[in-house]
């Protein structure tokens, strides 16, 4: 009999870390990312833009965003331009275009939660990312964390905040962090005396850009048509 247990305990314990072992493929992690979000056919959402930059003043901002599966998106706010559109499409696809090379790296404990941290490294060399990695929460299959780097943009930070009463993984906060000269921000309209507007140096600069999402509508059927009409306004 004690042989026995022993014999179960060793199983149960070679069959524990083969489980985990296997929790930890980079492509079954992603995919179970993608499964989760594609409860999410589409959805519309208000959205308010609140800017953080030393030396800039930028008027708080609202706008509506509007997504359809798989990547149908629109923005409506004549000022949202100036934020790079990685900031709001926070859909697990985006980061995962074409093909590319998933590598799990490690396990990181944030604010008290285990997450798996995952490398994604585009294999076409045209591609404008050069690498992302993401935090995952493998326990509600979503990103919490993202660093991007790419070849127009610099790196960026996206933080993620979910309302846990949400059904769906849409984030009610994102906080998207990245350097402002890489951006390009404007010449602040309100500096004095005047000068001619141009970009000024922000070099070592950095901005942050607090979004909360409100309302959302999720699976309301939006027609394609709402799609194709914004493109062409």
């Amino acid at each position: 009999m004690r042989k026995l247990s022993i014999i179960n305990i060793l199983l149960a314990f070679v069959f524990t870390s083969l489980i985990a072992a296997q929790s930890k493929n980079p492509n079954e992690i992603i995919n179970n990312l993608k499964t989760e979000f594609e409860k999410v056919k589409d959805y519309q959402v208000n959205v308010k833009i609140k800017v953080d930059a030393t030396m800039i003043k930028v008027p708080e901002m609202n706008a509506e965003f509007y997504f359809k599966q798989p990547d149908k998106t629109f923005v409506k706010s004549t000022s949202f331009a100036m934020i790079p559109k990685q900031g709001i499409n926070f859909s697990p696809v985006s980061y995962l275009k074409g093909e590319y090379t998933a590598v799990f790296t490690r396990n990181e404990n944030v604010d008290r939660r285990e997450l798996s941290v995952v490398k994604i490294i585009p294999n076409r060399e045209d591609s404008d990312i050069l690498l992302t990695t993401m935090w995952v929460d493998q326990e509600k299959n979503v990103i919490r964390k993202v660093e991007s780097t790419t070849k127009g943009s610099g790196t960026f930070n996206l933080e993620f905040i979910y309302d846990e009463n949400l059904n769906y993984p849409l984030p009610s906060i994102i906080i998207f962090s990245f350097d402002l000269n890489k951006v390009g921000m404007p010449e602040n309209t309100e500096d004095k005396p005047k000068k001619k507007r141009g970009r000024r140096d922000l070099s070592g600069m950095e901005g942050k850009v607090v979004l909360t999402y409100t309302d959302y509508k999720v699976n309301a059927n939006l027609p394609d048509s709402l799609f194709e009409k914004k493109k062409e306004d």
